[in-house]
């Protein structure tokens, strides 16, 4: 009676089981982002094939130079906003307070060195059009839109976080749809323009929907004070910094292959690595959803977060190994989908593939000593990382075009990863080994 009786218990188990929160908030993160990924192909498609490699060149490095730049805006409050949450929820309505004030702080300052980059390293050709109005989307809209969704993932209310990601994809869908029927119906001289404005009207529109949704669900913002704003944003510079190291890192080569390769290279390249992006997605999923409870586990210490991050990572593993076999056997279709005119695309999203596995362990462990309280010790290691992404691509992209730029990608990669996991390993272990 004794085994049949073990059996029926964990027949009952199975049965009875129910995931915990941190899966339960992968699943609907990666749900949503599964749904967001199929707007932004979509949007992405329409897009690539309505521009053509040249445009969509261009598009790409305004659009890296923008998102850039929009990573300061609110100098890293939203992030301590979904620290501090975390921690004690009913600080929600003074840290919202800092956050929508540090992002009016920051925006106007940013587009006028944003004007000032783009004059400065966007090639000639590119109409200020695009460029104006992608920014106002990227540097006002968007950071406004993501600190909205990060008030949501401090509640760990991570189902209606899920749910608002979806929201500005819907706008930009309609937007895609309008400028493929302009294109068919009226074949108007500045595609990338149209675009623009497009794109920044959709940003608008989700932004302002999030914020009411924001106000009638959790709270109204409590504004604080201009000294109160600066201190916000100098405890939050690192997480900026962090956020502008990593963007600058993943876009850079796309702003320096349009400047020194050319447009038609950096269209192909953008086009393999947006398709890269994508199938990311449930990786950051799994992040985001963990990201308040990794702040809450930063008090136990490096070790604790260092075994916790070690049990985390079978499951994204073996997804990232997938996700680059896919890549590269499916990586002919692009020519097919897009156009002929992609076909050097085809190329380089085999080159590109195994990125998803190869930045893992960076991710992960970047995301573990920033819950750690360790957010200084990352953000030096990823700013070092984006100079030496820099400098690599200034070395090989004339050598190699945009193959130097991915070989730039993967050793910088590989040094990040190296650097954070030795700031992980705790001291007194380091020690030991070095006895």
């Amino acid at each position: 009676m004794k085994p049949n009786s073990n059996a029926g218990g964990r027949r009952w188990r199975l049965l009875c089981w129910r995931p915990g929160r941190l899966a339960a908030g992968t699943l609907l993160m990666s749900l949503a982002m599964g749904a967001r990924t199929i707007g932004q192909g979509l949007v992405f498609l329409i897009v690539a094939r309505v521009l053509g490699t040249s445009g969509y060149g261009a598009y790409a490095a305004v659009l890296a130079l923008a998102a850039t730049m929009g990573t300061f805006a609110g100098m890293g409050s939203s992030t301590l906003m979904v620290r501090d949450v975390a921690r004690d929820p009913s600080t929600f309505g003074v840290a919202w307070g800092n956050t929508v004030a540090s992002l009016a702080v920051t925006a106007p300052m940013l587009l006028a060195l944003y004007g000032m980059f783009a004059w400065a390293v966007l090639p000639v050709g590119i109409t200020w059009l695009a460029i104006i109005f992608i920014g106002l989307a990227e540097i006002v809209c968007m950071p406004f839109t993501l600190a909205c969704m990060n008030a949501y993932q401090g509640h760990e209310r991570i189902g209606r976080a899920a749910k608002l990601l979806l929201l500005p994809i819907a706008p930009r869908v309609i937007g895609v749809l309008c400028l493929l029927v302009f294109t068919i119906w009226v074949s108007p001289p500045n595609l990338l323009g149209l675009w623009a404005v497009l794109y920044f009207a959709a940003s608008l529109t989700a932004a302002i929907y999030l914020s009411f949704l924001v106000r009638r669900d959790l709270d109204r913002p409590i504004l604080p004070s201009l000294r109160m704003v600066v201190s916000v944003m100098r405890r939050g510079a690192a997480y900026a910094v962090g956020g502008s190291s990593l963007k600058l890192y993943a876009d850079a080569d796309k702003i320096m292959l349009a400047r020194l390769a050319d447009l038609a290279a950096a269209g192909a390249y953008s086009a393999g690595y947006r398709v890269v992006d994508l199938v990311v997605i449930p990786l950051h999923a799994l992040l985001m959803a963990g990201l308040p409870r990794f702040f809450k586990m930063g008090a136990a210490g490096k070790a604790s977060m260092l075994k916790y991050g070690l049990r985390l990572l079978p499951v994204p593993l073996l997804y990232a190994v997938l996700a680059g076999v896919t890549l590269f056997w499916l990586a002919g279709w692009l020519p097919v989908i897009m156009g002929n005119q992609y076909q050097a695309a085809v190329d380089a999203l085999k080159w590109l593939c195994w990125l998803p596995l190869v930045s893992l362990p960076r991710l992960l462990t970047q995301n573990l000593l920033i819950g750690a309280d360790r957010e200084r010790a990352a953000v030096a290691v990823l700013v070092a990382g984006a100079a030496v992404n820099i400098l690599l691509n200034l070395w090989f992209i004339p050598l190699w075009n945009w193959k130097g730029a991915v070989l730039a990608t993967y050793a910088s990669e590989i040094g990040m990863t190296v650097l954070l996991l030795g700031l992980m390993i705790p001291s007194g272990r380091r020690k030991s080994g070095m006895a």
